[in-house]
């Protein structure tokens, strides 16, 4: 939710239901199973990237229900930048200091949504989430254990499959089941 809006306390159902469904993708992506050894390391890069993974499928399914689901699509990044703006001013950065973190974040996020879509399309999920990308860009990879490969594309599969049999309304509200996450099997 925006500033001015926080402050005249305005807000409408695409911003409501932008935070009610970014706050359930936050918690689900928090989960302790996705981080460790084998898994996505659990600092910045591998917590953006499970909550991207989360994410993307989302903004697949949001694409299905025309303009309503653009709206919403929009709120849930707005609503997203504002917690990653927060963030950054609660690690103590100034207002020039978050502008100048905050786009790295935006064209990181981006990439990652971008490559996660791709690979529903083609198949190569496990491929695309053992790469993760610096603040400055530089690749580096990590080393994802086959089980919690496997794992992943069965998880992330049947997200998308359950939001695609959801209307915008389920979708909004965030209500819908998680899938249970394998972990290593």
């Amino acid at each position: 939710m925006g500033l001015f809006s926080r402050i005249f306390g305005r807000t409408d159902n695409a911003k409501r239901d932008a935070e009610t469904l970014y706050n359930g993708l936050m918690v689900q992506a928090r989960r302790p199973e996705f981080y460790g050894e084998g898994r996505f390391p659990d600092n910045y890069d591998g917590r953006i990237d499970v909550l991207t993974l989360h994410i993307a499928p989302v903004y697949e399914a949001l694409r299905t229900h025309g303009e309503n689901g653009q709206r919403l699509s929009q709120a849930l990044f707005d609503y997203m930048k504002d917690d990653f703006e927060i963030a950054l001013r609660e690690e103590g950065l100034s207002d020039t200091g978050v502008a100048k973190r905050i786009k790295p974040m935006i064209r990181l996020f981006y990439t990652r949504v971008k490559d996660y879509t791709d690979a529903f399309e083609g198949g190569r999920l496990s491929d695309v989430a053992e790469r993760l990308y610096t603040e400055d860009e530089d690749e580096r990879a990590i080393s994802l254990a086959d089980g919690f490969k496997r794992s992943l594309d069965v998880y992330i599969t049947d997200l998308r499959q359950s939001l695609s049999s959801l209307n915008l309304g389920e979708i909004a509200r965030a209500r819908f089941q998680f899938p249970i996450f394998g972990g290593d099997k």
